[in-house]
């Protein structure tokens, strides 16, 4: 079940640097989020089109996350790192927006209601699954030795 453990650390790897970037957007928006909503829609049941579009979004911010991390962990200056960060916080927003059929909105609500549904973790993991074996091959995870 290494996949489930990679998809949960991802997920609360995830959670962390999109809710971030979630909340810097929607500062820019000037918007407000009442987040007492978001526990009612974390009860909404999620249908498989917006699962596959999650996958295909997660795997996809996956992708930024790997590409920036080592460079965060590289800057020199607690400045630089929060400079990337941020960086990466946006194209994080700006894959899940670029993504069919997801808002950041919903991929953030999806990505916490399985935190704590291992129901919706297990349909997720199977589309994220899925979706990988439809995408070009990528450095997924550290060589093993």
């Amino acid at each position: 079940m290494t996949l489930t453990r990679t998809l949960m650390s991802g997920i609360s790897a995830l959670t962390i640097g999109l809710g971030a970037a979630i909340g810097v957007a929607a500062a820019q928006d000037a918007a407000p989020v009442p987040q007492a909503q978001a526990p009612a829609a974390q009860a909404a049941p999620v249908d498989d089109a917006k699962l596959k579009s999650f996958a295909v979004a997660f795997l996809e911010v996956t992708k930024v996350t790997r590409s920036y991390q080592p460079r965060i962990e590289a800057a020199d200056t607690s400045d630089a790192q929060q400079e990337l960060r941020q960086e990466a916080s946006q194209k994080m927003v700006e894959t899940v927006n670029d993504a069919q059929g997801i808002s950041v909105d919903e991929y953030n609500m999806i990505i916490q209601a399985a935190q704590t549904d291992p129901d919706l973790a297990q349909r997720i993991n199977t589309h994220i699954t899925e979706a990988a074996g439809e995408q070009p091959a990528a450095p997924e995870t550290a060589p093993q030795e």
